[in-house]
């Protein structure tokens, strides 16, 4: 099985997970990636999603192991925060890792198409 072959069955499988099937729950795994935990609003912010819809999306993430969600009080405001976990890691650094090489395979490709198309202007 080829590199590519091996990133494509990668992506496959995360995109056939029905928790990941959402590009809304990728992208909260995407932000949560870069930032650890964000509190409720401020992921509501990154992402562009509605309370409600984004609230539905985190049940779905948090009840797959992906992210955990605590409450915090301060005085009379409750805080939401939520935080990747390992297994959310290791998912979306999959999806990374799978999609760079993808890329790469597709640089390699267009550097030997242009190196063959070079050639032949050289001969003709």
């Amino acid at each position: 099985m080829t590199s590519e072959e091996d990133s494509l069955k990668v992506l496959s499988s995360i995109f056939n997970d029905r928790i990941l099937k959402s590009s809304s729950r990728l992208l909260i795994l995407i932000c949560l990636s870069m930032n650890r935990k964000l509190g409720f609003t401020e992921l509501s912010k990154l992402t562009g999603l509605a309370k409600g819809s984004l609230g539905n999306h985190i049940t779905k993430l948090s009840s797959s192991g992906l992210i955990s969600v605590s409450e915090h009080s301060f005085f009379t405001s409750r805080r939401i925060v939520i935080k990747i976990t390992v297994k959310g890691l290791e998912t979306i650094n999959k999806y990374v890792t799978a999609i760079n090489e993808l890329e790469l395979i597709e640089k390699q490709q267009n550097n030997f198409s242009k190196s063959i198309d070079d050639t032949s202007h050289k001969i003709n």
